[in-house]
């Protein structure tokens, strides 16, 4: 064996396939081999084009497969037209990479059980112990396969529409000698399409690998200049490590996600960028292959059915619909696109006006009414935050269910969302969380009983949406102050704030609005609308954060944001500097028990250098534990001598410095 392919992780001895299409199926069906079917050896040597390929099935059939990809590759380079060197150098690939149907199948089995206790959290091929070498020999051989069969299918001027808008362009010199069906090609793309949906989000530089070197196909050195390109930089925003941090990242955003009950509020998308601009280019990774192989799949599921393949018909139709199902989850987390894709806006049309609303009390919903809260004052009595007020929440639900839209009203039903009757429809989110919220509330008093509850949990969850009537306006004193219900963007404020099932909106933040929780209001300022905060960097302080006292030097890194207003930094300070006592003085505490997690995560991000210098290993350690048990909202009072001026802390502009000023973990802020 000549071994010129390198092994990127640890490898198995490849297996002799199984026959993806069954043995009986074979060339009966689609008229040409498989990737993942046994190819036959042929006595003709000559290293021609076809005696490349014949060396290639030979060394396959030999489980050779380092040498099969060499011949393959060699095939494609004498031939770029021939259709069956692309295919078979994709199952050369696959094969010497240990990767068949099962491999596909039994991913999505293992995430797909009964109930929530048998399934495996995480998408297909990823968890919390995944590697980056396992992750990379998982991904190269299946994107270099998708590139191969992608050739195959694009006819020089035809474009290949695909649902939900993506298209799968020409590409010039497609491999068109018709060897390959096109029944072939698109079974095998959409299979693999299911692995590189989910993995190409880490591949950042676009070579087909998720490494360690990001970049190198930019810049082979890694080194001068070329790294400081607009280009460079566009792909591998932190250098050669982008891609570590990206699997990282998207590690902890995905190691929740139930794929067989999908909903967010496991999901924190700020695990992976501190820009929520980052959030569209994440999903376009996603989307594009996922519509794609469900696209595909489809096409090929109908033969499946003709040749009595019932039984891989019906997997296919399973991992067909589960991708479906991501598909159009994922659709809801889109930033900024001015659609009402979650469905919960008043405005059937889809041309309602951005919602303005203030936390006013810091319970992360939006309260409905405070004029109300003394005829509640018998059904809140004992509960945390007072939280049965907020729209959408099913106490709220049901003591108002004049306000809301029900399941069986025209404003429900006339909705392309009420068609979508499977387990992960809109619906069947809504109702599932609404009663895991009221399932989490205790009995208190003779007015919230278990009678209440389960009256809630049976009737009340399964008959109203979340969502208010079009005919509903806010309240003189309410959190809600104008605009379409709705339209909130809660991937920036990390909350589902209207009990809805999903951490969606569509992020649209404006001047004036606190949705991302970080300024200083109180229930005293209804009816106003807050200052923005006006403050600027003075000579010597140019660290892009409010100094909290400019007449104190500024001191050198990586402590140069230790004395800004709300950094992390100045929380953990404050915890080694006299603990919460201190920190109370100034910050005010996160609602619920324990540390934010996303103040966690952000202490992961700080540099290396600052958490050596300030002696803390790890978000376990006491004084990061303390720290984050405080918000970034200064509660002190204005500092006299700080370069913060005027108005609401909170309020300034992240987006256009492209800096977290606020130290919330976020560069959000009014984005405009």
């Amino acid at each position: 064996m000549r071994g010129k392919t390198p092994l990127i992780g640890a490898l198995r001895r490849a297996f002799p396939m199984l026959g993806l299409l069954m043995a009986g199926l074979g060339l009966c069906l689609l008229a040409a081999c498989n990737v993942f079917t046994p190819l036959a050896a042929d006595a003709d040597k000559d290293l021609t084009y076809r005696g490349l390929i014949l060396k290639g099935n030979e060394a396959i059939n030999n489980e050779e497969y380092s040498d099969a990809v060499d011949y393959y590759d060699r095939a494609k380079i004498l031939n770029p037209r021939g259709s069956e060197a692309y295919l078979f150098h994709a199952k050369a690939l696959v094969s010497l990479y240990h990767i068949d149907y099962n491999t596909l199948n039994d991913e999505f089995n293992s995430r797909r059980g009964k109930d929530s206790a048998t399934a495996k959290k995480g998408i297909p091929f990823i968890d919390s112990g995944t590697t980056l070498a396992k992750i990379d020999s998982t991904y190269y051989p299946v994107a270099q396969s998708v590139e191969n069969l992608e050739h195959i299918l694009r006819h020089q001027r035809d474009t290949v529409l695909i649902p939900g808008g993506w298209k799968l362009l020409p590409d010039g010199d497609t491999a068109s000698d018709g060897k390959v069906s096109e029944g072939v090609a698109r079974l095998d793309l959409g299979l693999l399409q299911t692995i590189k949906g989910m993995l190409g989000p880490l591949d950042l530089d676009g070579d087909n690998h998720v490494s360690d070197h990001c970049g190198r196909n930019i810049c082979p050195s890694l080194s001068g200049p070329c790294m400081e390109t607009a280009l460079y930089k566009s792909m591998c925003k932190e250098g050669p490590v982008s891609e570590i941090n990206e699997f990282e990242n998207f590690k902890a955003l995905t190691r929740s996600i139930d794929i067989n009950n999908l909903d967010t509020k496991d999901v924190r998308a700020r695990q992976f960028s501190s820009n929520p601009n980052d959030i569209n280019s994440f999903l376009d990774k996603m989307q594009g292959p996922i519509a794609s192989s469900s696209f595909n799949l489809d096409s090929v599921t109908g033969a499946m059915n003709t040749h009595k393949e019932d039984k891989l018909s019906g997997q296919l139709t399973e991992i067909v619909t589960n991708i479906a199902d991501l598909s159009n989850f994922l659709s809801y987390m889109r930033f900024d696109d001015k659609l009402d894709n979650d469905f919960d806006d008043q405005d059937s049309s889809g041309k309602g006006t951005r919602m303005i609303w203030h936390d006013y009390n810091k319970d992360g919903g939006i309260h409905f009414d405070y004029d109300d809260d003394v005829n509640w004052k018998a059904y809140l009595d004992g509960f945390p935050n007072g939280e049965g007020v907020n729209i959408g929440h099913p106490l709220h639900r049901f003591l108002h269910p004049d306000l809301y839209v029900k399941f069986t009203d025209a404003s429900w039903t006339v909705r392309k969302v009420a068609k979508d009757t499977s387990k992960n429809a809109r619906k069947a989110t809504m109702i599932k969380h609404c009663q895991d919220v009221a399932r989490e509330m205790k009995p208190n008093n003779e007015k919230v009983d278990d009678v209440l509850i389960t009256r809630l949990i049976a009737q009340t969850c399964s008959t109203t949406t979340s969502f208010l009537k079009s005919t509903v306006r806010p309240p003189a004193r309410s959190d809600w102050l104008s605009g379409t219900f709705g339209i909130d963007e809660e991937e920036i404020d990390d909350r589902d704030n209207d009990y809805d099932g999903i951490k969606d909106e569509d992020a649209r933040n404006a001047k004036g609005m606190d949705d991302d929780d970080d300024a200083l209001l109180t229930i005293d300022m209804i009816g106003t609308m807050p200052a923005p905060m006006v403050w600027s960097d003075v000579p010597g302080h140019e660290n892009k954060c409010p100094d909290i006292d400019i007449a104190i030097p500024m001191q050198a890194p990586p402590f140069q944001r230790q004395f800004c207003i709300g950094s992390l930094e100045h929380r953990i300070f404050l915890a080694q500097n006299g603990g919460v006592d201190s920190l109370k003085v100034y910050y005010s505490r996160f609602l619920g028990e324990g540390p934010s997690k996303n103040c966690l995560e952000d202490f992961d991000k700080l540099p290396q250098t600052y958490k050596d210098l300030v002696h803390l290993k790890s978000s376990n350690d006491d004084a990061v534990q303390d720290a984050c048990q405080f918000k970034h909202i200064w509660i002190h009072g204005m500092p006299p001598r700080s370069e913060w001026t005027a108005g609401v802390l909170g309020l300034d502009e992240e987006i256009p410095d492209g800096v977290d000023n606020d130290g919330d973990g976020w560069i959000d802020e009014d984005v405009k």
